[in-house]
C-alpha cells in the first residue's frame, strides 16, 4: 500500500511540469491566440470612459454607464446585449434583498465662511470644502435635501455619550471621524444637529490614515429613520477645522443639498455568446463584476467591468474571424450593482441551475502605487469545486511566465501591454474571500462555484484617488486573459479532459492534506478525516456538472484519497456529545443575511434574539465573524447537524466557541430562514 501510494504521489508531482512553456490543461494554440488578442490598452480606454460617471445604483449616471457598456458589446458583435430593469422602489423584495429606492442629486456644496467687512456682510464665503459637481464623492450617498448656515462642533467618533458631553449641537453641523450613518440618529435625530461632516478614514491597511488628502465614500441609510445629509472631507481638511476650533475660533459653514429618493429602476447589462452543443448549450459560464461605485471608482470597480468587457470582445472577435469555434456552453456577461444587483438577478431567474460557473472580477487593475496585491480566490470549503483547481493552475503558470519575463528570461506568455508595466503578476491563490458579488453566487441558496479575482490591499479604495491614472493596462490584460481562458476552458470541457482534471485534483489533494497536517502540528487543530475525504470527493463529483467522468477515473481518485488518508491519518480529537439539531434552508427565503444597504437579519430579528448574533462579531485568528456567519449558513443542508457544522468551521478557519454557532443558527431559525 505504501509503495503504491508513494509511486502515485511521485506521478502526481510530475503531472504538471512547472517549467513547461506550454499552457497547462488547455490547447496551447488556443491560449496563445487569446493572449495575443486581449488588449490591456483597449480595456484601459473603456475604463477612462466609465470613470467619468458617478455610478450609484439606480441613478441617472449608472444608466449612462450601462448604456455605454451595452453599446460597446453591440459594436463587439456579441449574440445579444440588452439592459434589464428591476424596480428600485424601496418596497419590492428580491429574496433577502429589499429593493432600495433610486437616489439622485441636483446640487450639493459646502463652504467655509469668514467674517466679513461689516459695511457689506457679517459673513462671506471663504473656501469651498465640498462640491457635488466637481467631486460627487464629497456628498455621502443617500443624503437628502437640506440647507443650513451653522457653526461646527467636533463630536469625535460620535459613537459614545461622552462624545457629546458638555456640547450643544442643536441647530449646528457636527464633525465626526465616523461614517455619517453611524451618528445620524444620535446627533441629528436625538440632539438636533442640522447635518454632518465626516472624515471617516479609508479601509484599514498598512497605509491607513497616512494620506490626509483622501476623501472617503460616505453613506447614510437608504431607509432613513432620520432624514439628513452628510458631507465627506479629507483628514487634512478636518485637521484644519479642528485647529480653528482648538484656537477658540468660531467655524461657520454654509451647506446646501438638493437630493432625493424616488421610485426608479435598477439597470443591468446582460450579454451573451451563445453555446452550440445541443446537449449543453443552455449551460452557462457567467462573468460578473459590479458597475456601481462613486466617480471615479477606477480600480473599484471600473477595472473589473472593463476586464470582462475585454474578455467578451476578444472571444467574440476570434469567433467571428474563424480563429476559434463557437463555444459548446454559453458565455454570459452581466454588469449589475454590487451584491444587491446580483441577488436581484439570481432571484428573478428561474433557471439558475444552468449557471455552472461564475468568474467574478472586482478590482483587478491597481498599479504599484496602489500597493495592490492580486488574488485569485477559489471559493468556500462549503462548496468544494474543481474550478478552483483549474483557476489556480492557470494562475501559477501566469505567475511563472510573467516573473520570468520581468527577470529578463524568455517567456512565451509575458502578457504585458505596450502602455503598461512589466512587473510580475505574483497572484496569490486563496480559498474563501468575501466582500463582493461572488459571495451571492457561492452562497447556499444557489451554490454556484467559481473564481473571484481581486486586489487587496489598495490604499485608494473608495476614495477620490481611485483614479484611472492608477490603473495598469498590463494588469487589465492579464485579468482579462485569465478570465477569458478560464471561461473558454469551462465552456468547452469534454469527457476527454476528465482524466487530466482528475490527475490535477489528486496532485492538489496532496498539498491540501499536507497543509492540514502542518496546521495540526503547528496550531493544534485540523479537519477530521471525514471532512477532508468529503472535500476531496466533492471536488471530484463537481466535475459531474460538466461531464460524465469515466468510472476508472472516479475509482482511481477515490482509491488514491483512501490510501493517502490511511497513510497519514490525522489524530481526531474526541469531543463531548453535542445537540444534534439538523436544520434545512427555507427555500422561500433565498439570499445572504446581509445584502447591500439592507440586512434581512437585522430587519427581522427580535430584540430578545439579538443576543444570539455573537458569531457575526467574533474575531478568530484566521477569519472574522462575518465569514464564520456566512459559512455557517452555507453549511446548512438538511444533513449536517449543528455539531458537524461547527466541525467544518473549525476545519476551515480555526477554533471557535460552539455556543456561538449554535446560537446563530437558532437565531436564523427564529426568523424562519432555517427550519428543523
Amino acid at each position: 500500500m505504501r509503495v503504491t501510494l508513494i509511486t502515485a504521489i511521485l506521478i502526481c508531482l510530475m503531472a504538471f511540469n512547472a517549467n513547461s512553456k506550454d499552457f497547462p490543461l488547455i490547447d496551447d494554440k488556443v491560449a496563445m491566440v487569446i493572449a495575443k488578442e486581449v488588449s490591456g490598452v483597449n480595456a484601459k480606454r473603456n475604463l477612462d470612459q466609465i470613470t467619468l460617471f458617478h455610478r450609484t445604483r439606480a441613478s441617472s449616471q449608472f444608466r449612462l454607464a450601462s448604456e455605454y457598456v451595452k453599446q460597446q458589446l453591440v459594436d463587439y458583435g456579441l449574440d445579444s446585449a440588452i439592459i434589464r430593469t428591476y424596480p428600485a422602489d424601496g418596497e419590492t423584495f428580491f429574496g433577502t434583498q429589499k429593493s432600495r429606492p433610486a437616489w439622485d442629486v441636483e446640487f450639493a456644496e459646502l463652504w467655509l465662511m469668514k467674517e466679513g467687512d461689516s459695511s457689506h456682510s457679517a459673513w462671506n464665503r471663504d473656501k469651498r470644502l465640498a462640491s457635488w459637481q466637481s467631486m460627487p464623492l464629497s456628498l455621502a450617498q443617500d443624503s437628502l435635501s437640506g440647507e443650513a448656515q451653522a457653526e461646527l462642533v467636533d463630536i469625535g467618533s460620535g459613537l459614545n455619550d461622552d462624545d457629546y458631553s458638555g456640547k450643544s449641537i442643536k441647530g449646528k453641523l457636527v464633525l465626526t471621524s465616523s461614517q455619517p450613518g453611524a451618528v445620524v440618529e444620535k446627533a441629528v435625530g436625538e440632539l438636533g444637529a442640522v447635518g454632518i461632516l465626516s472624515y471617516a478614514p479609508n479601509q484599514k491597511s498598512a497605509w491607513w490614515k497616512e494620506d490626509d488628502r483622501l476623501v472617503r465614500w460616505g453613506h447614510l441609510s437608504s431607509f432613513p429613520k432620520t432624514k439628513s445629509f452628510g458631507f465627506m472631507i479629507s483628514l487634512g481638511q478636518a485637521r484644519e477645522l479642528q485647529a480653528k476650533l482648538a484656537n477658540g475660533d468660531k467655524v461657520l459653514l454654509d451647506a446646501k443639498v438638493k437630493a432625493e429618493h424616488f421610485k426608479g429602476e435598477y439597470h443591468l447589462v446582460d450579454a451573451v455568446i451563445e453555446g452550440t452543443d445541443r446537449q449543453v448549450k443552455d449551460h452557462e459560464i457567467l462573468f460578473t463584476c459590479h458597475l456601481d461605485h462613486p466617480r471615479p471608482g477606477a480600480n473599484d470597480n471600473a477595472s473589473g467591468c472593463v476586464a470582462i468587457l475585454e474578455a467578451a470582445r476578444s472571444i467574440s472577435k476570434l469567433i467571428k474571424e474563424g480563429v476559434l469555434p463557437k463555444p459548446k456552453r454559453t458565455l454570459r456577461f452581466i454588469w449589475p450593482a454590487e451584491i444587491e444587483g446580483s441577488l436581484i438577478y439570481l432571484d428573478e431567474r428561474d433557471d439558475t441551475d444552468n449557471i455552472k460557473a461564475n468568474i467574478h472580477m472586482d478590482m483587478v487593475g491597481g498599479n504599484p502605487d496602489t500597493k495592490a496585491v492580486f488574488r485569485i480566490s477559489g471559493g468556500p470549503m462549503s462548496a468544494p469545486t474543481f474550478i478552483a483547481d483549474i483557476g489556480h493552475e492557470f494562475g501559477h503558470f501566469i505567475n511563472e511566465q510573467t516573473l520570468a519575463y520581468a527577470s529578463g528570461q524568455t517567456a512565451q506568455y509575458p502578457l504585458n501591454s505596450a502602455e503598461g508595466g512589466k512587473e510580475p503578476w505574483l497572484a496569490q491563490m486563496e480559498g474563501i474571500s468575501l466582500g463582493s458579488d461572488h459571495q451571492i453566487f457561492n452562497s447556499g441558496s444557489w451554490n454556484i462555484p467559481g473564481l473571484y479575482l481581486h486586489d487587496w490591499p489598495d490604499r485608494y479604495i473608495h476614495t477620490n484617488f481611485d483614479t484611472a491614472a492608477n490603473i495598469d493596462p498590463t494588469k487589465l490584460k492579464r485579468a482579462a486573459f485569465f478570465g477569458a481562458l478560464n471561461g473558454w476552458y469551462l465552456a468547452n470541457l469534454t469527457e476527454q479532459d476528465g482524466e487530466q482534471v482528475a490527475s490535477l485534483l489528486r496532485q492538489n489533494a496532496l498539498k491540501r492534506h499536507g497543509d492540514m497536517l502542518k496546521r495540526q502540528l503547528e496550531e493544534g487543530y485540523a479537519a477530521t478525516h471525514q471532512i477532508l475525504m468529503q472535500v476531496e470527493n466533492e471536488k471530484l463529483n463537481s466535475l459531474g456538472n460538466f461531464i460524465q467522468l469515466k468510472r476508472s477515473d472516479i475509482k482511481h481518485n477515490q482509491d488514491f484519497y483512501q490510501s493517502l488518508f490511511a497513510l497519514t491519518r490525522l489524530e481526531e480529537t474526541k469531543s463531548e456529545p453535542r445537540k444534534a439539531t439538523v436544520y434545512k434552508r427555507n427555500d422561500e427565503i433565498k439570499g445572504t443575511m446581509n445584502a447591500f444597504g439592507y440586512s434581512y437579519l437585522d430587519a427581522n430579528i427580535s430584540e430578545q434574539n439579538k443576543t444570539k448574533l455573537g458569531l457575526r462579531s467574533y474575531q478568530g485568528e484566521f477569519a472574522s465573524g462575518g465569514t464564520y456567519a456566512y459559512e455557517a449558513l452555507n453549511l446548512v443542508d438538511g444533513k449536517r447537524s449543528v455539531y458537524q457544522i461547527h466541525e467544518w468551521l473549525v476545519a476551515e478557519f480555526g477554533p471557535i466557541p460552539y455556543a456561538l454557532v449554535e446560537d446563530y443558527l437558532e437565531a436564523l431559525a427564529s426568523i424562519d430562514v432555517l427550519v428543523e
